[in-house]
């Protein structure tokens, strides 16, 4: 699985914007930001395979946020690690993804959300 986000720098600190699952995470440095917003993906993957809800893991990000991310620069590719935290002892069996791919793209500027 691969997921899109965007990085942008806003009043000193940093946000992360996952693109496919909206979901948004805020850290005072780049390094700190990209742990998270990964966490957060990988916790959202797993929670959905986990329950067997993938049909309700993708809810993008409005418009607006997609034409700012096509306008970014590309960063780079990231594997992530999914640790299965939601799994259902009775159910062992059932498929969680073991890692994800954040692709990451940074906005040139300092910008106001």
């Amino acid at each position: 699985m691969t997921f899109n986000v965007l990085l942008k720098a806003k009043g000193g600190m940093f946000i992360a914007h996952c693109m496919e699952l909206d979901i948004v995470a805020e850290a005072p440095t780049l390094a700190e930001v990209k742990e998270e917003i990964g966490d957060l993906i990988a916790a959202a993957v797993d929670y959905a395979f986990s329950h067997d809800n993938v049909a309700h893991l993708y809810h993008p990000a409005p418009p607006e946020v997609w034409e700012e991310f096509y306008r970014c620069e590309q960063d780079g590719f990231e594997q992530i690690p999914v640790t299965r935290g939601f799994a259902d002892a009775k159910q062992p069996h059932r498929f969680v993804p073991p890692w994800i791919i954040a692709k990451t793209c940074r906005a040139a500027t300092d910008c106001s959300v």
